[in-house]
């Protein structure tokens, strides 16, 4: 058969730098491998001069323009092109896109991440949300919160969990040139967190863990917490540090390029973030690909990325008690979990949860009940 069929990708932009933006790059393949009939078209709001080597994928553009003028000319480009291909399907991988698709006449799918939707279905996004042919949440959690604040069909509703890069991350010994850059020895226990210091993102539960550290450290004085990211709540978590003491026991390695992030994840014994506003965590299942267990919140859709606990340890985000509990738990190897010092163990199990293989399975499942019309490749 020919190309017979067209499918209309909008992302906001399709840079590995963000959440979104690795979930649009994903599914973007994905659809290519599941659609062998299909050209896909690729509307990115943000992207300019971006190269995509991905088979039967065409982007088009538009960071070039404005801000001012880039929403109003993406979201009317992307109509005018639903009116003339007329597509099977409309996907936006960020859900305030349906705000526009849903006067394009074409079924459309919205994928839903976390915060960008959560306590926000009451106006138009909730209305473009119920008109869709789908949603795709990232997480359970998410969709609970979509069925509950949105009064969303749960038929619709379809969880397409986050996946990974998993040839950038494997097991490996701790980096010799990380532990001289952060004057660390190689038996030294490390903590860590990666992510934006953003005061938008405080949620993230950098302060809780600072706050842990004195008392995990009565056991354990030479545990180090290394802390990957910059940005403006920075100053903040300076003060944090210092004002519990710990300014030589908190190491603020700031901004990394991205062939060093497997690194960091290497040079740590456990990935510690205890979220209270996770839509998934794609951090946690990076860090489990190199073979480090995470410490997770239990109010938001982290445990869901840890097995529900099995990779890792659950507690309350908001309780330095909990924190150091499970740190030295771990550390001291006092719990039933002897798994989380096998690398390779936490590799596979993360990659048979959410590997790229089990990304596109769980596609092609949601595509299959919602667009019935596509034709999909079956799946071996």
């Amino acid at each position: 058969m020919g190309q017979s069929q067209k499918v209309h990708l909008w992302v906001p932009g399709m840079e590995e730098t963000g959440g979104i933006q690795h979930y649009s790059i994903c599914l973007a393949q994905a659809l290519s491998e599941l659609l062998p009939n299909a050209s896909i078209e690729v509307l990115s709001k943000n992207d300019c001069g971006r190269r995509i080597e991905i088979e039967r994928v065409t982007m088009h553009e538009f960071g070039h323009l404005p801000k001012a003028l880039r929403t109003a000319v993406f979201a009317a480009k992307g109509l005018a092109m639903a009116a003339i291909d007329k597509p099977v399907a409309l996907i936006a991988t960020h859900p305030h896109f349906a705000k526009a698709m849903r006067w394009s006449n074409r079924p459309y799918l919205a994928v839903a991440h976390g915060v960008e939707t959560w306590g926000q279905l009451n106006g138009l996004l909730g209305t473009a949300l119920r008109k869709a042919a789908g949603v795709l949440p990232v997480s359970e959690f998410t969709r609970q919160v979509l069925l509950r604040e949105g009064s969303l069909d749960p038929d619709k509703v379809i969880v397409v969990p986050d996946t990974l890069r998993e040839s950038a991350f494997a097991p490996g010994p701790k980096p010799d040139y990380l532990l001289q850059r952060h004057g660390l020895k190689p038996h030294q226990p490390v903590l860590l967190t990666v992510g934006r210091l953003a005061a938008s993102e405080a949620y993230k539960g950098h302060d809780q863990v600072i706050a842990a550290l004195p008392a995990i450290r009565r056991s354990f004085p030479d545990v180090r917490y290394v802390i990957v990211g910059t940005g403006d709540d920075l100053a903040r978590l300076k003060a944090c540090a210092a004002s519990h003491g710990q300014e030589k026991a908190v190491i603020f390695a700031g901004f990394i390029p991205d062939h060093e992030l497997a690194d960091y994840y290497r040079l740590c014994d456990a990935f510690v973030m205890p979220s209270t506003g996770e839509g998934f965590g794609i951090v946690y299942l990076e860090a489990l690909a190199s073979g480090r267990p995470c410490i997770v919140g239990n109010q938001d859709a982290s445990p869901e990325a840890i097995g529900h606990g099995r990779l890792g340890f659950v507690v309350n985000p908001r309780s330095p008690d909990e924190i150091v509990a499970a740190v030295s738990q771990f550390l001291s190897r006092q719990h039933d979990k002897p798994w989380l010092y096998e690398p390779e163990i936490l590799r596979s199990e993360v990659i048979k949860l959410y590997g790229f293989k089990a990304f596109r399975s769980h596609l092609a499942s949601a595509l299959r009940q919602l667009v019935p019309s596509l034709e999909l490749r079956t799946e071996n």
